[in-house]
């Protein structure tokens, strides 16, 4: 009797197991899981402060807090029209955001206690704050991504990293570019095909995740899709109407495969983020040439390293992530690489992070060395030198060997991730098999490209007697009257035009206003003097998701809600036009 007890119960706690991944109706329908608690964290309070980030009279995390939050709306909401000219505010911005958050952490206590004890039959009011918090917390996650850091870190490491960033960007020399009514125009429709793009693949992710219930997601998917076409068609360029065509072929997939929907929008908003970078026109320019380090102490000068390591990191990590989805779709018979080398090679959008260009297992198990070698998209230098110090000028056989090299290596890389595993469900044995029986000669296969073989390329190309990184940082030194050493100049320089082109392309995600202003508790007259000074500095705002934002089922209840506070009789247009929509 005993052993069928035992088996009885091992059986249970097997089935449980099993059934670990599955949600609850309860649990989709709070959207917000136990789980999610070591991302969301607790408070600490934060003593420290880089001198000059608050006045010195700011001596507790209370008067910080509040001058944080004040400073961190005001970047990302009130003043959000200035996020791409003044880059340097934004680095800012996330650093006072990691004051903002703990606070947010602090005044929910007790709600996130209410939810350990009593998930998932939590109250209204408690899902509302865990809602928000997650909200929040996914911020905070890809601010502190987009440097380097992880959740890990302490609060102070991350500020420490976001201010010194701060004093590097705010010496930037700013140029303001005029541009045409019909580039504000191009400008405005890009964005606006941007982030429907991103929401639509937010919405397939939570619903992967369960955190939507099939009606739900049904229901603001098709929405969005309608928004989303509407403006595609408003432009003619060749760029959206191919992306049009794309979205319509991926869109087949969501009642098949979300997993392959979601590899479709992730490739979709990398395809846009180039666009921008490469073909849409910039109101402004920074200038970093004439930068001081006087002020920069050593501490900050290996933090600007660390930076510059970071951002190169990301640049793998980056390429990584999106040639695991384009083999994830061409896994489930969508041709993307052919897609995205119609914009590469006829559009003329560079699409760099993309090392390799993956295909199918059925198509890859046939590759030749010239495949591979064709595979691999990033240049390579046509000359390397030698252990004797001898320049060797590389053969085209040489230059294919190394380029297949190049592209078995990231191949073999990419199937040994854990997202591969997670992501490919089909076919990954074939993969795996066809990574095992590549021959990568690594004995052979000696190659890197260093700063000094970037200096010498810079001096050949500009006709300049540079040999090394050392003669390049020299050269600087005598142009800008400047004493850096080699380390601060390649901290310095090497990745900051990343940084900015990060900021300015939208790989940092921006910040929804109803969210902020939800988490800030602001009145819903607050919420609506920010929109109007959105609208003012030209920044589009989603009234919908910004009423959700705030806790509201739509705009209307919203206005309804204004209505009744104020006295007021507004119709959801006249709402809209005195809101500048």
């Amino acid at each position: 009797m005993k052993k069928i007890i035992i088996y009885i119960l091992i059986i249970f706690l097997n089935l449980n197991i099993a059934n670990s991944n599955e949600r609850s109706e309860k649990e989709i329908k709070l959207g917000v899981f136990l789980d999610d608690l070591n991302d969301i964290g607790s408070f600490e309070k934060i003593d420290f402060s880089p001198e000059g980030m608050f006045p010195k009279t700011a001596t507790s995390f209370h008067k910080k807090q509040t001058i944080a939050n004040k400073k961190f709306i005001k970047i990302f909401i009130t003043q959000k029209g200035l996020m791409e000219k003044y880059t340097d505010r934004v680095i800012l911005g996330m650093a006072y955001f990691e004051y903002f958050y703990m606070q947010q952490l602090k005044d929910s206590e007790k709600s996130l206690k209410k939810f350990k004890e009593k998930y998932p039959n939590v109250g209204a009011s408690t899902k509302k704050d865990l809602r928000k918090l997650y909200g929040l917390s996914k911020a905070k996650k890809s601010m502190r991504e987009a440097l380097g850091i992880t959740l890990n870190d302490t609060p102070e490491a991350a500020i420490k990293r976001y201010y010194t960033l701060y004093k590097l960007l705010n010496q930037a020399e700013i140029t303001t570019i005029k541009i045409s009514k019909e580039e504000k125009k191009l400008i405005k429709i890009h964005n606006k095909i941007s982030k429907n793009i991103s929401k639509l693949k937010s919405l397939t992710e939570d619903k992967i995740n369960m955190r939507l219930s099939k009606k739900k997601f049904d229901k603001k998917y098709n929405k969005i899709l309608k928004t989303l076409f509407k403006d595609l068609k408003k432009n003619k360029n060749k760029d959206y109407e191919l992306l049009t065509s794309f979205i319509i072929e991926i869109e087949k997939l969501r009642d098949k495969n979300l997993e392959a929907l979601l590899s479709g929008y992730k490739i979709s908003e990398f395809v846009l983020q180039n666009i921008k970078k490469d073909k849409i026109p910039k109101k402004f320019e920074q200038d970093l040439s004439t930068a001081n380090f006087d002020d920069f102490q050593q501490e900050e000068l290996e933090i600007l390293g660390k930076i510059t390591k970071s951002m190169k990191l990301n640049k793998d990590v980056k390429s990584n992530e999106i040639q695991l989805q384009i083999l994830n779709l061409e896994n489930s018979n969508i041709p993307v690489s052919r897609f995205l080398n119609v914009y590469k090679n006829e559009l003329n959008v560079k699409l760099n992070t993309i090392n390799l260009m993956v295909a199918s297992a059925s198509e890859m198990k046939d590759w030749k060395l010239s495949d591979w070698a064709n595979a691999w998209k990033n240049p390579i230098p046509k000359s390397i030198v030698n252990e004797a110090g001898i320049e060797i000028t590389l053969s085209q056989d040489e230059i294919e060997s190394i380029k297949a090299q190049l592209a078995m290596k990231n191949f073999k890389e990419l199937i040994d991730l854990e997202e591969f595993n997670n992501l490919i469900k089909t076919n990954s044995d074939n993969f795996s098999k066809i990574g095992n029986d590549l021959n990568l000669n690594t004995q052979s296969f000696e190659f890197s490209f260093t700063l000094d073989d970037f200096a010498k390329s810079f001096g050949d190309t500009y006709g300049l007697d540079i040999n090394n990184y050392s003669d390049l940082t020299d050269l600087a030194n005598a142009q800008h009257g400047a004493n850096w050493s080699v380390e601060e100049y390649a901290s310095a320089y090497q990745d900051n035009v990343d940084i900015i082109n990060a900021l300015q392309s939208g790989s940092i995600t921006s910040f929804d206003a109803g969210q902020i202003a939800a988490a800030a508790n602001s009145s819903l007259q607050d919420v609506a003097d920010t929109i109007r000074a959105a609208t003012s500095a030209g920044v589009s705002v989603d009234l919908e998701a910004t009423a959700q934002g705030l806790g509201y089922g739509s705009f209307a209840d919203a206005v309804a809600a204004y209505n009744e506070q104020h006295g007021t009789n507004y119709t959801v247009d006249e709402a809209k036009e005195s809101l500048g929509q």
